[in-house]
Order: structure tokens, then sequence, then C-alpha cells
């Protein structure tokens, strides 16, 4: 008996109604191996409550959801869709990303197509999580997957950092990812100091196509919308994706963070 294939990884595709920001045709070829949760959300006036606009332009912003579905659909991906009339748009995608049980979340930025992708590690609490998502992702075997460990300033120094580096981290990283099916000559390991992660990032993802981050901490709302993935978005305009973690592991990674 053949074993049955397993689902693709989601992601969270968010859209703010009713005047979409346009979805560049490549992004959406990029995620098109992925089940993409596409959640198109109004925002309410505080003095009009959900129902009634849902009542006043419900029929409109479905149209505009399912017209965005359809290009997801015809470039291959598993869409399924949610609308949502709130009046704080960023804890509608915190519950919808945790109700749909999505792997990660995208904050979109311009791609003409997936050659080199950019995984940050603090450590290696996050690759579990991540390393079967980069794989979905790049399931086409032709994109190279940097992983970059990255040091605050003089955490360990010389040769010596960069020896622990790769022994504690990024050795067991390509390990996940080759594990989840990530052919090895795709993989590059490297490892920098710097007393900013973030600008650190901002200055590999330059010379990347897209980064994965993962979340350090379980409150969805404040990592995925933390200043991090926004001054990369920023500063290097390019797609940001965000991996979630179970609790227990978004725990650990969080005690990590501190204990540096």
């Amino acid at each position: 008996m053949m074993d049955s294939p397993s689902a693709p990884s989601s992601i969270l595709v968010d859209l703010e109604l009713p005047e979409p920001a346009p979805l560049p045709s490549a992004l959406v070829r990029v995620l098109s191996s992925l089940r993409v949760v596409l959640l198109g959300w109004f925002s309410v006036p505080e003095q009009t409550s959900p129902a009634q606009a849902r009542g006043q332009f419900g029929t409109e912003a479905e149209d505009m959801l399912d017209a965005a579905a359809r290009r997801f659909e015809e470039a291959g991906a598993e869409v399924t869709t949610r609308l949502v009339f709130t009046g704080d748009e960023l804890d509608t995608i915190s519950r919808v990303s945790v109700e749909e049980s999505c792997d990660a979340v995208l904050i979109p930025g311009p791609v003409e197509q997936l050659r080199r992708v950019l995984v940050p590690l603090r450590g290696i609490q996050n690759v579990r999580e991540i390393a079967p998502f980069v794989a979905d992702l790049c399931q086409d075997g032709t994109a190279r997957v940097t992983l970059l460990h990255v040091l605050e300033g003089d955490e360990l120094d010389g040769d010596e950092a960069t020896a622990a580096s790769r022994e504690d981290v990024l050795e067991p990283a390509a390990e996940r990812m080759r594990s989840a099916g990530i052919e090895a000559d795709l993989l590059e390991l490297n490892s920098v100091a710097a007393d900013s992660p973030a600008d650190a990032i901002v200055e590999w993802a330059g010379g990347h196509d897209l980064a994965v981050l993962g979340e350090t901490e379980p409150s969805v709302r404040e990592v995925l919308f933390g200043t991090m993935p926004e001054q990369i978005v920023e500063a290097v305009n390019v797609p940001i994706i965000v991996v979630r973690h179970g609790e227990e592991a978004a725990k650990m990674a969080e005690r990590t963070t501190q204990a540096d």
C-alpha cells in the first residue's frame, strides 16, 4: 500500500479590501507549491458594526477575494479563502493564522523568480518548522538556500566563533534541511557576527530573492509584525515569510533570545 502524499505547507496571505495591493505574478508563482490561506479583511470604522459592513460590502468583497484566489489556483496552488470584516486587522490576521493552522505568514515584496532563499538563524530551535516549509517552497529543486547564523557582537571571536557556529547550528540545521528533501549542493552555510542582527540580515537579504524567518515568541501578532521583518522589507524590498512555531518551540526560542 502506497503512502498518501503529505499535505503541503500552508501560508497566510492577507489582502486589505476593498482596494487590495496587487500581488506580483511572480510571487503568486513562487507560492504555488503551498496551501495558500487567502484572508481578505475589510476594515470597519468604529461606528459601524461588522454585520452592517458585510451587508453593505459583502458581495463586492467576495468577488475581489474570489478573483485573487483564482490567480493562485491557476498557478497550481491549493487555496482556502476567508473573508472578515474587522476593526482590528492585526488581531484578525493573528487569529486566522492560528484557526487555519498556517505554517507561515507572508509579508509581501517584489520578486522576479526564486533563485536564492535566505534563512537567518539565531540557533537551531526554529529549524524543525522552517526546514519542511523551505523544502515545500523550493520543491522544484532549483533555488539555492543560504543558512545564515547571526552571532551578536563579541559572542565569540575569530576562528572559534566560526567553528562553534558550524558545529552547533549550521551543520545540524543543514541536516534538517537535507532530511526535509533539500539537496545538499543547494545549501550554503555562513555565519556572521553583528552588533545588530537586523542590520546583518538586511545586508545579506539584498543578495537574495526572499527571506524566511522564524518566530521567537509565542505571540504571532507581535512577532510577525515586529520591527525586524518590517525593517528588512523596507530596506531591501524582498518578500519575507515568517514561519510560525508550536507553543513549546516558541517558548524555547524566546528563552534563548533572552539569554543572549
